[in-house]
């Protein structure tokens, strides 16, 4: 069973010719719904409310509610009866179950978190309190949720609601990422949850997630799984990915399937399922056979290779619950930059090869291509792990031995938000453009620091060999969910981060990207599965970000000592999915044949590319 946390979606209003979800509930008992803050078109949810009074007969209460009757146990127990009933199995808790915070970084105190911890616990206590109600109404039952379509970072800090700590109580079974990269960013214009960071909040919320399965393991409690979204048409809207753009959906399917976490001991977990939507369209249309085959085709290909993942490269994402929590007692009200999975995503999409996260517990000793470190706060930061640190979010609140470490200083000011000169240092960006910034703090920058982004003189991006400090651009309006160019202003900061972070990942002996230009993005992964080294490319952006009507090349570097192959046997990277028409070897380029090995490849337009990566079998044969 399917529900949503509104009290009713009306779209447009009145007439609900879209979507037409009247809600008799809803007219019973609208002070559950005292909020109006999501994007969607109906009232939300605010499941702390007491109820009041009403006579009408349900199937737990026949004579109706008593005022004051708590909702969380009300439904939970209304659950277990229909379920009974009907011999249903699962209930899934849609939009809004986890919090008003829908679709944006706006929640129930606005843009940020009110300035009371115990208030903002509240929230996390309810939503807890909810699952739980369901599971002990049909323990033989699943519970299944669903995410806000954003970062679970933004869930928490703005919204309020704690995931890894509802995960952690253990009633819920399966969370679902709604990552429907296509349906915002090709058809709603909604660049901000688009196809790289959706990737992005499934490694955010992935970390989060095995956080709460640790404790539930160390009880011995079966773990919470994770699904991904693959999407292709909708029931209600009238968006079409699986005809319109099929070749990022093709993307999603591998991206989305290999999104790691490295666990303790370097373990590594992906998605433990697939929630595809929706079979019929908003014409009542159901998708037939060659669409099917299409999904069947990618989806089987990606999980296979998936299922013997070995190894992931790259760039890792770490979430810090450490320095959220500091964050979150110190001054909940204030924006840190702590919103590490949206700079992530971002970064990919200039090269960035990210397909892992991690904590900072589980972050191994040895990482060559670095890690981008959310709100590293003292106590919380990582040693040294043989490839760059970036620590990332506000600087007044990192770990000053890290600081220190970058060759910076903190100064007096904590500057305001707003628009900013900003200043890049590579040659094929401005020598000054516009940025918008969010409240940051002065920094000062050592002799022998390096400077790669600045503002009015005041370095932003910047460090030394192994440590890296960012303070990065952030929405103007974190409410609107599109990102026209006013929002942020330019994307050169984080075409320079992944550039400085590749550049000390080629000193370290690390996989990376040559730098990407920025008029032409691409996204790049890379990971070991089933014995082999595999390459990903995407051609994916739209609007201002990135024309992908056009063809894309990325040169991607392999170092044969990180992938530990041998030094004499030449190699070719054999596309096995996506691609040209003609799948072709993928020779190294000129050059590129020595201790790294250098591959050019291209991604056709709103296309992707697979390739595997063989020794060079004899001529005329295929590996």
């Amino acid at each position: 069973m399917l529900v949503a946390g509104l009290g009713e979606v009306v779209a447009p209003p009145v007439i609900g010719s879209m979507y037409d979800l009247f809600s008799d509930w809803h007219d019973r008992h609208p002070e559950l719904y005292p909020l109006d803050v999501s994007p969607l078109p109906g009232p939300d949810l605010d499941p702390r409310v007491p109820m009041h009074a009403d006579d009408y007969p349900y199937a737990t209460r026949p004579g109706g509610i008593r005022a004051g009757e708590p909702f969380p146990e009300f439904f939970g127990a209304q659950w277990g009866a229909v379920a009974r009933f009907l011999g249903l199995d699962l209930i899934h808790f849609r939009d809004g179950f986890l919090g008003p915070l829908l679709y944006t970084r706006v929640g129930p105190y606005g843009t940020a978190a009110s300035g009371d911890p115990e208030e903002n616990r509240t929230w996390t206590a309810a939503v807890r309190r909810l699952f739980r109600a369901a599971r002990e109404a049909r323990p033989e039952g699943l519970v299944m949720a669903y995410s806000s379509g954003i970062s679970g970072t933004a869930e928490w800090s703005t919204g309020c609601v704690d995931l890894e700590a509802i995960v952690a109580d253990g009633a819920l079974d399966i969370f679902v990422d709604q990552t429907w990269g296509g349906a915002w960013q090709d058809w709603w214009d909604d660049l901000w949850k688009g196809w790289t960071f959706q990737l992005a909040y499934l490694l955010g919320h992935a970390a989060q997630i095995e956080g709460g399965n640790a404790a539930r393991e160390a009880r011995g409690e079966r773990p919470c799984r994770r699904y991904k979204l693959i999407e292709t048409w909708d029931g209600w809207e009238p968006w079409d990915t699986l005809h319109d753009v099929p070749g990022k959906l093709a993307w999603a399917c591998w991206a989305f399937a290999h999104a790691a976490t490295v666990g303790p001991g370097g373990r590594l977990d992906v998605p433990g399922g697939t929630y595809i939507s929706w079979m019929n369209d908003w014409n009542d249309r159901l998708i037939g056979r060659r669409e099917v085959a299409f999904l069947v085709r990618h989806l089987d290909a990606a999980e296979r290779s998936a299922a013997r993942l070995e190894a992931v490269y790259g760039p890792l994402l770490v979430y810090n619950r450490a320095g959220l929590l500091a964050k979150g007692e110190r001054e909940p009200e204030t924006n840190a930059s702590e919103w590490i999975e949206d700079h992530v995503g971002m970064a990919m999409k200039w090269g960035a090869p990210v397909i892992a996260g991690t904590r900072p517990e589980w972050l191994p000793s040895r990482w060559p291509e670095g890690a981008f470190l959310q709100l590293p706060v003292a106590g919380s930061a990582p040693g040294p792990i043989g490839g760059p640190r970036m620590a990332v979010g506000r600087a007044d609140l990192l770990d000053p031995a890290l600081l220190a470490e970058a060759g910076l200083a903190l100064g007096e000011q904590r500057v305001p938000a707003g628009y900013r000169l900003g200043t890049p240092t590579s040659p094929d960006l401005p020598r000054e453009e516009r940025v918008h910034l969010p409240e940051h703090a002065e920094l000062r920058a050592g002799p022998a620091a390096w400077v790669g982004y600045a503002s009015h003189g005041r370095p932003l991006l910047a460090g030394g060999d192994d440590v890296l400090v960012w303070q990065p651009p952030d929405l103007a309006d974190p409410g609107n969910a599109l990102i026209p160019r006013s929002q942020i202003g330019t994307v050169s900061p984080y075409v320079e981060a992944y550039r400085a972070m590749a550049r000390r990942a080629a000193a370290a002996g690390g996989v990376r990207v040559e730098p990407v230009a920025p008029h032409e993005p691409v996204a790049v992964h890379c990971w070991r599965s089933d014995g082999a080294v595999h390459v990903l490319a995407g051609n994916l952006e739209s609007r201002w970000l990135g024309d992908a009507r056009f063809p894309r090349r990325a040169t991607v570097v392999l170092p044969r000592g990180r992938l530990g192959i041998d030094d004499g046997d030449r190699y070719a990277l054999w596309p096995i999915d996506g691609g040209a028409a003609e799948a072709r070897p993928i020779e190294p380029d000129p050059g590129g044949d020595g201790a790294e090995l250098r591959f050019t490849v291209e991604v056709p337009a709103e296309g992707f590319l697979v390739a595997r990566l063989e020794r060079a079998p004899a001529a005329g044969r295929a590996p």
